[in-house]
């Protein structure tokens, strides 16, 4: 490889991964726009919850045909077309006073950043050693992690300064640089090996996935152990700090990265202690637990030094979720383990989908009727605590769903192989 093309791989990769953290910051940034959203669009928590999940829903829709997308047209086009995508769902997303078109925005917005996570990886075992494979993956998985913090205070200090609205197109302007960036930068040429072509038809390994009552099981648990990030601290973490300790979106948004922090660098050490324990699921249950278990101080507790402290230590611990992927790998055949993997995800995004709004929902059944002058509801943190209880509950029923999950290490895969 030539110094010029060593260079034009690392702009690629570069290019994609910041296009990661924008889908990131795109999918966060609600959560310190809560009120504001409200008020504009006049409506409930639950409904906010559905609005806002209308980003799962293409973005989980999408996840499984991903691969053979981006196969079919590569990352250049991929990571161009859907930052396009999200810049359009941003401005809808901004422009209008209908439920309907903000649905519809966020829809484009979650179809954007469906391909965003797998064409870093795409670029990265396209224009790097393989060898090195496994370290741009945690490194894109770290930019995941800035994106979410990018979404918490500076979001939060922008909409106050500025506007919500105001702040979201600058969001849309931001997609419609990594657009043009995408389009000049990312070689055309820039593909998977011509090997990838001979793989089956898409239906026939969806069909093969689908039949796989693991994958399925172990997506549902992923889903469950998943919900302290997608639910709490990507939506509802900054309006629960706001009605708890009585502090601005901006405080609150702290909460939220605290969390992120935690959970980026949570990844390692849970890692270690799953290959100290030999067994991915002993140390899954372990977490699930240890998360269950945080919750509660978390709810209850009124210092809010101490509340941080907690959330910090619910992201480290919710760092477990990721080796749910493994268990889905190993669960599957070598040739099918990145559809099976997919397929997880498609479950772990879907369970946040529901529960988003689901959270909105209870909300608004302990809602005492209390209004604020402008006739926003107004929600009490005893509101607050009884909604969330839904999470440790949700976290206890997948610790007795990991006991049917079949432990298989990547050992056993090695043999079984040979």
């Amino acid at each position: 490889m030539t110094r010029s093309e060593r260079e034009s791989s690392w702009i690629a990769w570069t290019v994609a991964n910041v296009f990661y953290l924008y889908e990131v910051m795109l999918r966060v940034s609600p959560s310190v726009m809560t009120n504001d959203l409200m008020s504009h669009y006049d409506i409930t928590s639950g409904a906010l919850g559905v609005m806002i999940s209308f980003f799962y829903y293409s973005y989980t829709a999408l996840q499984l045909p991903c691969g053979f997308i981006l196969d079919k047209l590569g990352p250049r086009n991929i990571v161009g077309l859907s930052a396009a995508l999200s810049t359009v769902g941003s401005v809808l997303f901004a422009l209008t006073k209908s439920v309907c078109v903000a649905q519809f925005g966020r829809c484009l917005m979650g179809a954007g950043a469906a391909c965003a996570f797998i064409s870093c990886l795409q670029v990265a075992s396209t224009a790097f050693p393989i060898r090195h494979f496994a370290v741009f993956a945690a490194i894109t998985n770290m930019m995941g992690t800035f994106g979410g913090l990018c979404a918490g205070f500076p979001i939060a200090r922008a909409v106050n300064l500025i506007g919500w609205r105001e702040t979201t197109f600058i969001l849309a302007a931001i997609g419609g640089v990594i657009a043009i960036a995408a389009f000049l930068l990312i070689p055309k040429n820039m593909s998977v090996p011509k090997s990838a072509d001979s793989r089956e038809p898409f239906g026939a390994t969806f069909g093969k996935i689908l039949k796989n009552k693991q994958i399925i099981l172990i997506g549902i648990i992923g889903g469950f152990m998943y919900l302290p990030v997608s639910v709490f601290a990507e939506l509802w973490a900054v309006p629960f700090f706001m009605a708890k300790c009585g502090i601005n979106n901006e405080t609150a948004s702290f909460a939220s990265a605290t969390s992120f922090i935690g959970f980026a660098i949570g990844s390692v050490p849970i890692a270690m202690i799953a290959k100290k324990l030999n067994g991915y699921m002993k140390t899954i249950r372990l977490t699930i637990i240890s998360v269950a278990a945080l919750f509660i101080p978390l709810v209850y507790v009124q210092d809010m030094t101490a509340s941080f402290i907690v959330v910090f230590l619910i992201g480290f611990a919710t760092a477990g979720e990721v080796l749910i992927f493994t268990c889905a790998k190993n669960n599957e055949s070598l040739e099918n383990s990145g559809s099976a993997v997919a397929f997880a995800n498609c479950f772990v995004m879907l369970v946040g989908a529901i529960f988003q709004p689901a959270l909105g929902v209870l909300l608004d059944v302990f809602w005492t009727g209390t209004t604020a002058a402008n006739g926003l509801r107004v929600y009490e943190i005893a509101a607050y605590q009884k909604a969330m209880l839904v999470l440790p509950i949700c976290l206890i029923v997948a610790y007795a769903m990991s006991f049917w999950v079949n432990e298989t290490l990547e050992s056993e895969r090695d043999k079984e192989d040979t």
